[in-house]
């Protein structure tokens, strides 16, 4: 990077870190990056939301993968390589993609990927509570019998949805994507995009291990939306409730159960990525 663009590297040591640093910091800079995985991502998008009311009065987000599943640097295109990176920055565009919004207990917490409620925030819960570091897949296939105990005692639990105001048929489990794929390969809905204003409801009707399994199987070569007893649909609100406690994640990190109250803020936030990737990921109406 030329000798004319100041940089300052900001260290987090613990949970929140990045939301507050981002927040307190970011306005001094055009561009904010993100170092480590989409947990701490989501962080940093917390804290540059907090700056600004719109797109264009907050800085752009860029984002380096360093973590277990680094979904957004597929999902969404960003440079993996630190060098590459650095390079490209200076002419990087910015552009504007939608992030999801969810209110929980009174609390908002932003998503750029997705938020789910049922059983992947169930695998996900125990994941977390297991993880001690880097995971990978190796961690995740030693991990294997804990989170499929966890899916067996988690049984079956209905979550009402409401979707743009409209009730809609209950469902074991709810996935909200902004983007179409999941960690290690999975896909959640093949279209699934950033840039539409709307976010992507996946329904799954039962719940239990045999059906988590082929529902797992079916994501890897296939997608989530493409499986027996899955409806989809589009929305810009979404209401979720439960009668038995029902866990949620976001962006992959639990946060706590049902219900949500969740809307999406089109183009709220301006991320750093190639113009390649913005517009193979746009959709066919991409400028």
């Amino acid at each position: 990077m030329s000798a004319d663009h100041r940089v300052e590297v900001l260290e987090t040591r613990g949970r929140g870190d990045a939301t507050h640093l981002a927040q307190a910091q970011g306005g001094r800079f055009d561009r904010v990056i993100a170092i480590g995985g989409d947990g701490t991502l989501n962080e940093v998008l917390a804290g540059v939301l907090k700056i600004g009311t719109s797109a264009d009065t907050r800085p752009g987000l860029g984002f380096l993968p360093g973590g277990t599943a680094n979904v957004a640097a597929r999902a969404l295109g960003f440079v993996s390589e630190p060098e590459e990176l650095a390079r490209a920055l200076p002419g990087m565009p910015a552009r504007p993609v939608d992030v999801g919004v969810v209110d929980i207990d009174g609390v908002e917490r932003p998503f750029l990927l997705w938020c789910g409620a049922g059983l992947d925030a169930v695998v996900i819960r125990e994941l977390n509570a297991s993880r001690t570091g880097h995971m990978g897949v190796f961690g995740l296939v030693r991990n294997a019998p804990r989170v499929l105990g966890s899916v067996v005692r988690y049984g079956e639990r209905t979550i009402g949805v409401e979707v743009d105001g409209v009730e809609t048929s209950p469902a074991a489990s709810v996935i909200l994507a902004n983007v179409g794929v999941m960690a290690f390969g999975a896909t959640v809905h093949p279209r699934a995009s950033p840039f539409d204003g709307v976010v992507d409801v996946v329904l799954v009707e039962r719940a239990g291990a045999t059906s988590a399994l082929a529902c797992a199987a079916r994501m890897l070569w296939s997608s989530l939306t493409a499986s027996p007893g899955v409806s989809h649909c589009t929305a810009r609100k979404v209401t979720l409730r439960a009668a038995d406690a029902v866990p949620v994640q976001v962006d992959g990190e639990p946060a706590g159960n049902l219900p949500v109250d969740v809307r999406m803020a089109p183009a709220a936030v301006r991320l750093l990525v190639p113009s390649s990737a913005i517009c193979s990921r746009a959709g066919p109406d991409a400028s």
